[in-house]
């Protein structure tokens, strides 16, 4: 047998280590020597590619092309339409990833759970919802994980035992950021925010630590987070997480319009359309255009406001002509500013025909309200509070239904709940609520 110099090195090495060890024993007992384990460097995040997923799609794409039977090119192109979607807010994306998922589906029907999660994914943007959860169910029939997707939905919708139950099902696991921030959400419906504030600080640390994470996802960790924060009126924090995200992803419109929210708290009105200006750019979503006429009205710049105001008012005509909707944001938008109340009210009904959460409930009862239905506000209001939901804006909206009904306790302690809550949880409203409350204060016996 022919044996080879490395070979007969390593040999002659272990003998020689092994003699050493018995001549060593046999004169003194030596207690052994402990070794650090190797310390390995953590692999570094690549820096955002703001290429990347327009050419990964371009890739799918071609695959796909070239490959018109092939079940996999579809599915993964279905994955980098929602993955565009995510950066650019393009509706047409998620479109796009529903045509994908279902060319992918009709070459393999069975065990292809990821192009089912891609077509759920794809329809809960377009607020397809019961769509959405029968398609994640046939999901979950071959992967178990798949019942996030429709704990997801449950809550969209409204239905929390049932997204609790689902969540139970899937695999569970303390160590998935994804499985921890499903849970806090739950938590926060629940009233439960420092729960849900320690399972989304958990969450944002291991996306953090995942460096094969795409960066719009642990972006969206650390904005959930700041959310958590910035409703438990710990904005400095809530700031900081978000630049973090912004950090890992510069381009997240969302973490963009939350720091002008907050900026809006503050009353840092330049600040927040800065920020503003900022997410528009990318996508002019309504609500951060109406932020936005509301900084300016704050600065006392009317005719600013006035132009940016009537542009909401044109994207929800537009919204409705193409019948992609905003109605829940438009309806509050409608009512916080006194305009167009009867079409609010409409767009609130219409919201509630799909999905009964608290935030539709909530929303009907503030536009209700604005309408002078007090009675029915007051009713889907308590509906908005059943589970306890600690949201200082529907403590808020809770009180000022209670006091035009002439409740007085029950506005007052309505108000106090807000203001414990989140003291800066509206540019205007906490001072609007104190003013309130010492009125009635003044008008107790």
């Amino acid at each position: 047998m022919r044996i080879s110099w490395p070979f007969l090195i390593i040999l002659g090495i272990c003998s020689a280590l092994a003699g050493a060890g018995a001549f060593s024993a046999a004169r003194v007992k030596l207690a052994p020597t402990p070794v650090a384990p190797p310390q390995i460097a953590p692999k570094p995040r690549a820096p955002y590619d703001p290429n990347l997923v327009h050419q990964t799609l371009e890739f799918w794409a071609k695959q796909a092309k070239s490959d018109p039977q092939g079940a996999i090119a579809q599915s993964s192109l279905a994955h980098w339409y929602l993955e565009s979607y995510r950066e650019t807010g393009d509706i047409a994306d998620a479109i796009r990833a529903e045509q994908a998922a279902r060319k992918s589906l009709a070459l393999r029907t069975r065990n292809n759970d990821t192009a089912l999660s891609q077509l759920s994914r794809s329809l809960v943007v377009q607020h397809r919802f019961p769509e959405a959860l029968v398609i994640a169910r046939r999901a979950a029939l071959y992967n178990p994980e798949a019942y996030r997707q429709c704990a997801d939905i449950e809550i969209e919708v409204g239905d929390y035992k049932g997204a609790g139950r689902d969540l139970a099902r899937s695999r569970s696991s303390n160590g998935d950021p994804a499985y921890l921030a499903l849970t806090a959400r739950l938590c926060e419906i629940r009233g439960e925010n420092a729960q849900a504030l320690d399972l989304l600080q958990k969450a944002a640390k291991l996306a953090d630590a995942n460096p094969d994470m795409p960066a719009q996802s642990v972006a969206w960790f650390h904005e959930r987070l700041g959310h958590i924060l910035f409703q438990t009126g710990r904005l400095n924090e809530a700031e900081q997480s978000y630049r973090a995200g912004l950090q890992v992803f510069p381009r997240d419109y969302r973490t963009m319009a939350a720091l002008a929210r907050l900026n809006a708290a503050r009353n840092n009105w330049a600040q927040s359309i800065e920020w503003a200006k900022r997410a528009t750019e990318i996508v002019p979503a309504p609500e951060i255009i109406a932020l936005s006429g509301d900084a300016y009205t704050a600065l006392g710049k009317t005719q600013e406001a006035q132009r940016q105001y009537r542009l909401v008012e044109q994207m929800a005509a537009l919204s409705k002509a193409q019948g992609v909707t905003h109605d829940r944001q438009r309806a509050l938008f409608y009512a916080d500013h006194n305009r167009n109340l009867p079409e609010a009210l409409a767009s609130a009904r219409g919201e509630l025909k799909l999905r009964k959460d608290i935030y539709t409930y909530d929303t009907l009862a503030w536009v209700l309200y604005k309408n002078g239905k007090l009675a029915e506000a007051q009713t889907f209001s308590n509906k908005a509070l059943a589970h306890g939901t600690q949201d200082a804006s529907l403590w808020y909206h809770a009180g000022v239904i209670a006091n035009a009904l002439s409740q007085r306790e029950r506005a007052r302690n309505a108000f106090k709940r807000a203001l414990a809550i989140n003291p800066n949880f509206h540019p205007t409203a906490p001072r609007q609520v104190r003013a309130l409350l010492a009125r009635l204060d003044s008008a107790s016996p």
